[in-house]
Parts: C-alpha cells; sequence; structure tokens
C-alpha cells in the first residue's frame, strides 16, 4: 500500500502525489513528440496501459510520483522511484513540464522539492538520475540542483547527488 504524502513545496509550486483523475492530463503531455523524444521508451502509450500501469505504481512502496502545481493548476510532473532506505539511495525522474508553461522554473523548482522530499523526509543519502546526452536543456537543469555527471552509457548520462550538495 502506498504510504500517505501530504503536498507540499515551495510557495510557488505544491507537489501532491499523482490521482486517477490525472492520468489524461499527464498522458497527453507525455505523448507529444516533443516530450516522448526524451523518454527511454519514446512510443506513444495507449490510455489502457497507462491505467494498468497506474494500478502496479500504486501497489508499489518504493515509488512516489507527482503531480506539480501552481496556483492549483497542474504544470508539470516529477518522482522519486526505485527507493532503497537500507542503502540510502534512489532514482528521482519523470520531469515533465506542461506545454503551455515551459520557461517558467516550474521544473527546476520541481527538483529542488523532490531533492529536498528525498534527503530531508526520506532520509536517503544519495539521488541519482539518467538523461539522454543530447538533453543540454536538462543536463544544464541538473547540473544547477546539484547533480554531477558519473558516467555514460548508450547515450544516457548517469547523474548523482549527495547530501552534502543539498544543503
Amino acid at each position: 500500500m502506498k504510504q500517505h504524502v501530504a503536498p507540499f513545496g515551495d510557495g510557488t509550486v505544491v507537489l501532491r502525489l499523482m490521482e486517477e483523475r490525472d492520468l489524461e492530463t499527464i498522458l497527453a503531455w507525455r505523448n507529444r513528440d516533443e516530450a516522448r523524444v526524451w523518454f527511454k521508451n519514446s512510443d506513444k502509450i495507449a490510455f489502457d496501459a497507462h491505467l494498468a500501469w497506474y494500478k502496479r505504481y500504486l501497489q508499489k512502496e518504493d515509488d512516489f510520483f507527482f503531480l506539480v502545481e501552481a496556483n492549483g493548476r497542474p504544470v508539470g510532473q516529477c518522482g522519486i522511484y526505485d527507493i532503497d532506505k537500507s542503502s540510502g539511495r534512489a532514482e528521482v525522474g519523470r520531469f515533465l513540464v506542461a506545454p503551455e508553461m515551459g520557461g517558467n522554473g516550474f521544473i527546476g523548482r520541481s527538483c529542488a522539492e523532490i531533492i529536498r522530499f528525498g534527503t530531508r523526509f526520506l532520509d536517503l543519502s544519495y539521488l541519482f538520475l539518467e538523461v539522454m546526452e543530447q538533453n543540454a536543456k536538462a543536463i544544464r537543469l541538473y547540473g544547477r540542483q546539484g547533480f554531477v555527471e558519473e558516467s555514460r552509457s548508450d547515450g544516457l548520462i548517469r547523474m548523482g547527488l549527495s547530501p552534502d550538495k543539498t544543503s
């Protein structure tokens, strides 16, 4: 059973756990041609497959997927998953901004909030992400949040963040 997480944020963005009512919105964002290219699986996803994924997600205790809101309006998404409390590690990602909301800093703010959630609320000591080598904009954003490149493989850059960089 998924642990309840109260909405949290920085005064501009609020992250709340995704709900079934959000599925159509986030699927529409994710299935856009200009968004799909940045995901490991760049195929369009059918709603039935998305709903099945969501039902599996609800059973996971090591996966939190957040809808990002600003002024009560959905503006993006992000997540923290594969959480391993015994090793103090987790992956962050699934960052995506609503098409009409790009350029407002919502993903940078969301990234900062997911780092805070992982390091302070979940008490994790190491966060990492993977980003496509061609995604220079995302690489710069993650670098501004303190992530540093650790390795490259198959067109992906792995970036990591340790707690001394989150203070």
